[in-house]
């Protein structure tokens, strides 16, 4: 075990409570255990013991071992360890990233590793980005299909509006919230930029009621 989890563990199980905790398991709906580990108390534990020991070591195995612990705060860590070691990202992400996903997939993950994580990956790494896209949306998980269609919410004047139509025809029929959603967050976010745009697409395409909404919420229909 690396001196950054040995130091991280300590750390986390002395501020430990139980009383979050119990909290935090019934807003996750009893799927994950928690040591109720509130964000700022995690965010400044890990600040300071990434400065002393984590860039240091290899990000990889690092945030493997991270994800591996059952408690839900080690697995946020984990992506935050990620997302600070992206100047040594390399090919190795994605297929993390898939891992993940598929051992602990709820919105809490994937709604980091989605923008977070894939989308400034991508960026670094374009030739890789079909690759993958094709990949999870094929796969059937609708966790990773999510994650192709939130990628790109902080893309802006970036955004692959090709890209993003195409995942969106193909997922506008799902009766999953979780999708229905995610289309309509992609949207919505893009409107930001581009209204017209988002305007006109929703007029054309044939999206569940709760994609429109979500994507209209701030723009106006004329």
């Amino acid at each position: 075990m690396s001196r950054f989890s040995i130091a991280l563990e300590d750390a986390f199980h002395d501020l430990a409570n139980p009383e979050n905790a119990l909290w935090m398991r019934k807003y996750m709906r009893e799927q994950f255990p928690f040591l109720g580990i509130k964000k700022p108390e995690r965010e400044e534990v890990f600040s300071e013991l990434y400065r002393l020991h984590g860039a240091k070591e290899d990000f990889f195995e690092q945030c493997q071992a991270l994800f591996q612990k059952p408690e839900r705060e080690f697995q946020y860590i984990a992506m935050e360890y990620l997302r600070k070691a992206k100047p040594a990202w390399d090919e190795r992400v994605p297929a993390l990233v898939e891992t993940w996903i598929g051992e602990a997939s709820w919105w809490d993950v994937v709604d980091v590793l989605g923008p977070q994580i894939m989308g400034p990956y991508f960026l670094k790494f374009p030739d890789q980005r079909d690759y993958w896209i094709q990949r999870w949306m094929a796969s059937g998980n609708f966790w990773l299909q999510r994650v192709c269609l939130i990628f790109q919410l902080g893309y802006k004047d970036k955004t692959d509006r090709h890209l993003l139509t195409a995942v969106i025809i193909q997922l506008a029929d799902s009766k999953e919230f979780f999708l229905q959603k995610a289309i309509g967050w992609a949207l919505r976010q893009f409107a930001r930029h581009d209204p017209d745009w988002v305007r006109n697409f929703v007029a054309e395409q044939p999206l569940a009621p709760l994609s429109k909404r979500e994507a209209l919420k701030h723009i106006r229909l004329i």
